[in-house]
């Protein structure tokens, strides 16, 4: 039932993009998808795909989020989500957990920009609340560091206010085409050397796996998320603002080449096939 319910989802999820676009091409005499393509970065192909309702899996969250928010001129991922009430509203929650909490902005523009990792750390710096120095890109990028923040400043992406750069969009959606690359950029701080006893200030470090039910994963998926809405409460809060420069990662897959979802459909799959050949 549940794997009927899944699908059954994600059809419907389909089915209102496949309208939301028809709409917007209709609204827009003038836009032709080649046109729509070159706005939102996505490929003329997938767009008809998608209009012809002949896409057999969905479409990552990047995707929709382009389309979107090309569509309807907003970069407020909150906002793009109330405007959609229902299936789009709902993945966009399930698959963006601070899309409420923490406002955040989705450009782009921006995310193409990022794609490089030394960038990346730049704007993430630059969005923490005491800024950035010209002195610390230094010291952590050298002089391609001072290259890309000074590009980043000249298209408008950060801002200088006394001797310190600040990024324009405070909380930013990355792209999640660029996850693993920008996870492994920022890991690349991660410090294991010795460290002070009886103090919460070390890195906290933990790297698990097992074997586990649906069940189970969804738990855990469950716990995760509600422990990162709490710390990110935290960190939103004025009375926690200071020096350190935190960062927290966060990611829960599977050792394998498929998800969770691909491996319950498989398994369903080969139940079922089962089923019919004990029946003949």
């Amino acid at each position: 039932m549940q794997n009927l319910k899944s699908e059954h989802e994600n059809l419907e999820l389909l089915n209102e993009l496949q309208t939301v676009l028809q709409n917007y091409l209709n609204q827009k005499s003038n836009m032709s998808l080649n046109g729509l393509s070159k706005k939102c970065t996505i490929s003329e192909p997938t767009l008809r795909r998608i209009l012809k309702g002949q896409v057999k899996t969905l479409p990552n969250v990047t995707t929709i989020l382009d389309i979107l928010i090309t569509i309807s001129g907003d970069t407020n991922t909150d906002n793009i989500s109330k405007k959609y009430p229902g299936p789009i509203s709902k993945f966009l929650n399930s698959m963006i957990p601070q899309i409420e909490d923490c406002n955040t902005e989705y450009n782009s523009e921006l995310n193409v920009e990022l794609k490089t990792p030394i960038r990346y750390l730049i704007f993430k710096l630059a969005s923490n609340a005491t800024g950035v120095s010209q002195k610390k890109v230094t010291d952590l990028f050298g002089i391609h560091g001072i290259s890309a923040l000074q590009d980043l400043l000249d298209k408008g992406f950060v801002v200088k206010s006394d001797e310190l750069y600040f990024s324009k969009s405070k909380n930013f959606t990355g792209s999640h085409n660029e996850f693993v690359t920008n996870f492994k950029s920022i890991s690349d701080f991660i410090k294991t050397r010795n460290s002070v006893t009886k103090t919460n200030l070390n890195p906290l470090l933990a790297n698990y796996s097992e074997s586990i039910s649906f069940n189970a994963y969804k738990e855990i998926v469950k716990i995760q998320k509600k422990s990162l809405q709490k710390i990110r409460a935290i960190m939103s809060e004025d009375k926690s603002k200071g020096p350190v420069p935190l960062f927290v990662l966060s990611a829960l897959d599977t050792l394998d080449f498929r998800t969770a979802y691909e491996i319950e459909e498989e398994l369903n799959k080969s139940k079922r096939v089962a089923s019919e050949f004990s029946k003949v």
